[in-house]
């Protein structure tokens, strides 16, 4: 819920999506009323792991898949990901992830595996760093 472009994160990426032309969802672990319109899916369980946001997405087609900490993730970033069916050669959690991969998600969370591990198959596609919120920034050395 940490503010980006005067919103909780997760709303601007999800705006950041639509204006890369896709529609968006959200993975919480809880309710969020205040995120209003965007639908939410409650992964099960107390198990936490990055790969248990992929294992709550249902269906049979390849999803763009971006965590709320990618705080510089821009629009144009998204659609060359998209177009390329890659995900970021920095971040593999963000990126296009098929079906059949995403289905291994809630195995591999189970045994401690990591996304890194899933995603090695997957094409990866320099877009930049897509940042990451959850790491802190270091002082430039003097």
């Amino acid at each position: 819920m940490a503010e980006l472009d005067g919103a909780p994160a997760v709303v601007a990426l999800v705006r950041r999506m639509a204006a890369a032309g896709l529609e968006a969802g959200v993975v919480w672990r809880t309710s969020r009323p205040e995120l209003g319109l965007l639908e939410v899916i409650e992964p099960e369980g107390e198990l936490h792991h990055p790969l248990l946001g992929l294992a709550a997405i249902e269906g049979e087609d390849e999803l763009f898949v971006c965590p709320c900490d990618a705080i510089t993730l821009a629009p144009d970033m998204i659609r060359r990901l998209v177009d390329a069916r890659a995900v970021a050669t920095d971040s593999p959690l963000c990126g296009v992830w098929p079906a059949e991969v995403r289905q291994q998600a809630l195995v591999w969370a189970r045994e401690g595996r990591s996304v890194q591990a899933l995603a090695v198959d997957l094409a990866r596609l320099d877009v930049g760093s897509i940042g990451n919120r959850n790491l802190p920034t270091l002082a430039p050395s003097t």
